[in-house]
């Protein structure tokens, strides 16, 4: 479904991401994990379309989107939960859910409407509330229902357990674990290994830039030094 073909990605001080090969295949949910700047935000926005690739493919379905507007990505079925969340402080959580499904009439709003909600009911609990008043858990729950307004095919989800208590954070994942059992394939950026482990059918190993490993999480487990060499900031 998703491709990444010796991907390599400059900034004004040199490569940061050199080299990378990446596939996500429909129905899985794949893992990319590293500590921080290992690489892992700048890959997205590559998929994305924040940011260009100077050398290297990205396949989605099997057809080149390397350097297609971010404004066109949505349109192939791609949705992006970046880091941060980065919801609408300012507008009500219904308000924000609707950005999501801008492209959508009226009566299609209604029933993926219903559909977050079901996926999310404190949500629906929240609707008329800014979101800018809502605890760390629920404005993740509210920026992954925002993407999935968008009726996509791929999920790109950027640490989403980030800043979250860890109650929220399971809550959080096991949503994430019905989200993909529903049929989504997902791609999941984390920095806790063994969060990501449990959760994800494959994953890869970034640092520095570069793809180090990658396997089943029963695989990258046994692989101790591996893992001690190159996520040893990571939490673990």
């Amino acid at each position: 479904m998703l491709e990444l073909q010796d991907l390599f990605i400059a900034y004004e001080s040199g490569d940061v991401v050199r080299g990378v090969n990446l596939k996500v295949e429909k129905g899985e949910i794949v893992g990319l994990i590293g500590s921080n700047g290992a690489g892992k935000t700048t890959l997205m926005k590559s998929i994305s379309g924040l940011v260009t690739p100077r050398a290297g493919k990205i396949l989605f379905n099997g057809q080149d989107i390397t350097g297609t507007a971010p404004s066109a990505v949505p349109h192939l079925g791609i949705a992006h939960v970046p880091e941060g969340r980065r919801i609408f402080a300012d507008l009500t959580v219904e308000e924000n859910l609707q950005i999501g499904g801008y492209r959508h009439g009226r009566a299609d709003l209604t029933a993926d409407f219903e559909r977050i909600y079901g996926l999310f009911p404190i949500l629906r609990e929240r609707k008329k509330q800014r979101a800018g008043l809502m605890s760390g858990g629920e404005q993740q729950m509210l920026a992954i229902g925002r993407a999935l307004m968008a009726r996509p095919s791929f999920l790109i989800l950027d640490e989403p357990s980030l800043g979250l208590a860890p109650l929220m954070v399971r809550t959080v994942f096991n949503l994430i674990r019905d989200i993909h059992a529903e049929g989504m394939t997902i791609l999941l950026v984390e920095q806790n290994v063994e969060l990501a482990l449990k959760h994800v059918d494959r994953a890869y190993i970034i640092q520095s830039g570069q793809i180090r490993a990658e396997g089943t999480p029963d695989y990258l487990r046994e692989q101790g030094g591996i893992m001690d060499a190159y996520l040893g900031s990571a939490e673990r």
